[in-house]
Parts: C-alpha cells; sequence; structure tokens
C-alpha cells in the first residue's frame, strides 16, 4: 500500500487526499476480518456515497492493504460492460499489479516501477474476461502462486459461472470449500445489475445468486460492495 501512497504523489495526487485514502481505506480494511485468523468466516459490508477521491483509487487502497494483511484472492467485479471493465482492469494494472496486462506488450507501469515490487498476478487482461478458456489454458490453482491473485470480471451470469466452475474444479477440496485462501471481493457497482432487465446475462437475480455461490466457496471470504 506504501507504493500505491508513492505513485499518487508522484501523479501530482495531493498529499491530504492521499492521506485521506490511506485513512479510508485503512477503515475499510478494519471492518474485515483479519485474513490470518483462524476458523471459517464471511463477513459482508457496504461502501456508499461520493467519495472525496473516486471510487477505484479507494478500493484500489482497499485492495493494497488487504493485500499486505495477508488477503490472497481478491476478484473485482467492474459493472455490466465491457469498456468499463478493461478501464478497471488498466487502473489494477497500474496501480497494484505494476505490469500492464497487455499480452502483447508486459511492461513495467504505476506501482511497478518502484525497484522489488512483489507483482500480484492477474489472472483477466485488458483484453479478456475470466472465461472457462482462461482457466483451461493455464491449469492453475490458487496455491500454485506465493503472491496474492486478482481478476477483473464483468457482472455476467456467463463469467462469474466461469469463475465458480474453475474454483469448484480446480481448487475445492474433499469437504466442498476452499479452507486456506482467504478472499476479497470488491463490486464496483453493487447497484448496476439490480436494473430490472430482460437480458438473461445480467438478470439481478441470477448474478446475484452466482456471487453468493463463488463467496460461499470460501471458508474465509469478505464481500464489500460500492454505491454511489
Amino acid at each position: 500500500s506504501e507504493a500505491y501512497e508513492k505513485f499518487l504523489r508522484s501523479e501530482r495526487w495531493n498529499p491530504a487526499v492521499v492521506q485521506s485514502l490511506s485513512d479510508v481505506g485503512s477503515r475499510i480494511l478494519g471492518h474485515l476480518q483479519d485474513p490470518t485468523s483462524e476458523g471459517a468466516w464471511d463477513r459482508r459490508g457496504l461502501v456508499i456515497g461520493h467519495v472525496q477521491s473516486g471510487k477505484t483509487a479507494n478500493y484500489l487502497g482497499v485492495i493494497a492493504q488487504a493485500a499486505d494483511a495477508g488477503y490472497k484472492f481478491i476478484v473485482v467485479i467492474a459493472g455490466i460492460h465491457n469498456n468499463l471493465r478493461k478501464q478497471t482492469q488498466e487502473r489494477i494494472d497500474e496501480g497494484f499489479v505494476g505490469r500492464s496486462s497487455d499480452p502483447a506488450n508486459h511492461v513495467r507501469l504505476g506501482v511497478g516501477l518502484e525497484r522489488n515490487y512483489p507483482h500480484p498476478v492477474t489472472l483477466t487482461n485488458i483484453n479478456d474476461d475470466f472465461s472457462k478458456r482462461t482457466a483451461d489454458q493455464g491449469g492453475w490453482q490458487l496455491n500454485d502462486f506465493s503472491k496474492p491473485i486478482i481478476l477483473v470480471i464483468k457482472k455476467n451470469v456467463k463469467t462469474l459461472d466461469a469463475l465458480f466452475k474453475w474454483l469448484k474444479t480446480m481448487n475445492v477440496r474433499g469437504d466442498g470449500q476452499i479452507s486456506d485462501v482467504p478472499m476479497l471481493m470488491i463490486d464496483d457497482e453493487a447497484d448496476n445489475a439490480s436494473i430490472n432487465t430482460n437480458k438473461e446475462d445480467i438478470n439481478p437475480t441470477k448474478t446475484n445468486k452466482k456471487i453468493r455461490r463463488i463467496l460461499g466457496l470460501f471458508a474465509k471470504s469478505c464481500y464489500v460492495g460500492y454505491t454511489a
């Protein structure tokens, strides 16, 4: 999280805004469960309102602090449109992953320009949302990485279903849960798929059910919804 604050200052952010961002992030983190705590837990919360420094900057700060604290698997649900998911992925590449997820151009950027920055792993990129194909190509398991893993996905029944199936097939143990990976889910537009629509893929009842099923696979999970 220090790297993120340093990056914002290098981008000419007002130091008072950067400090307030850090303080708000710490407060939100304080409401989450300590990822090193034993047993199973399931925390859910909502961040409401106009955040002085912008919503994405706010949850990027929370993600950086959560990763420092020991959260291993982070899912960001970025609205229902491709362009918003791509923009969010770009911001996360810059403010958390530290290198571009553009498959044609993996340059270091943002926080990654800091020496010895421990780049987290992203399983999505600026072109590709999470899909069964992405997962199958890698054949990964969550525990294959010592670093935190982040995904930026759309709020879409198909995407959420692909993620659920991959987690269930590749990562769940005999007791039906992923017990040793503390997970954090950030829902960027918590009120978005509650619009009443006939499109099956963004049906609010179905998307919310899929989100709950994904959270239910983890013995240790936190969900934070952001709404304007």
